[in-house]
């Protein structure tokens, strides 16, 4: 009787709430839309990382910040709530940057570099291709479910541990559902360089 609770239980919470498959489809999907609408990914992450640089100072929270910046900012959209979701992919991809690109990276990335925030995302951008091509192999497709296998992918890719060799230019190390999500809604939404 134990054993069919909770089965009950894992059943109802994978297909209600906010984490059901149809609501984050419905994410990714409206998150897709509003980056292309919005100029374009790189666009919309360098006007929210202006403002954030611009308003959050050292004594307040920067995601908590991060946050206020994007809604007045999604405020001002004709989608506000598209902009919300776009936002969303941007923020999540910020605090992933640190893991995706190792610290010997970074440093050199600060010393040889006029706009570090700009060579960062070149990094991003390869990183993000490289997944993107992963996923193009592993789930082909149209865009008209892209959200969905996008959806699909992130949440099969890791259930084998995807290590990296020190170094190892071509590889994306295992990575949480939004995470994956979010590197692939973006690069879709850039489009290649």
């Amino acid at each position: 009787m134990r054993s069919l609770v909770v089965l009950c239980l894992l059943a109802t919470s994978a297909t209600a709430g906010p984490f059901a498959r149809d609501t984050r489809i419905a994410h990714l999907d409206r998150a897709l839309a509003a980056l292309r609408g919005l100029g374009g990914a790189a666009a919309f992450e360098r006007e929210l990382h202006e403002a954030t640089r611009k308003n959050c100072h050292a004594t307040e929270p920067t995601t908590a910040c991060a946050r206020t910046q994007a809604r007045a900012i999604c405020a001002a959209k004709p989608d506000a709530a598209g902009c919300i979701a776009a936002a969303d992919i941007v923020l999540t991809n910020q605090h992933a940057a640190n893991a995706l690109v190792d610290e010997q990276t970074r440093v050199k990335l600060v010393r040889s570099s006029t706009d570090y925030h700009g060579a960062l995302l070149h990094e991003l951008h390869a990183i993000y291709a490289l997944l993107a091509a992963e996923f193009a192999l592993a789930v082909p497709g149209s865009d008209s479910d892209l959200a969905a296998r996008i959806d699909q992918f992130c949440r099969e890719r890791d259930r084998e541990v995807h290590r990296c060799a020190p170094g190892a230019r071509a590889c994306v190390p295992s990575l949480p559902w939004q995470r994956c999500a979010a590197a692939l809604v973006w690069y879709v939404a850039e489009g290649p360089r």
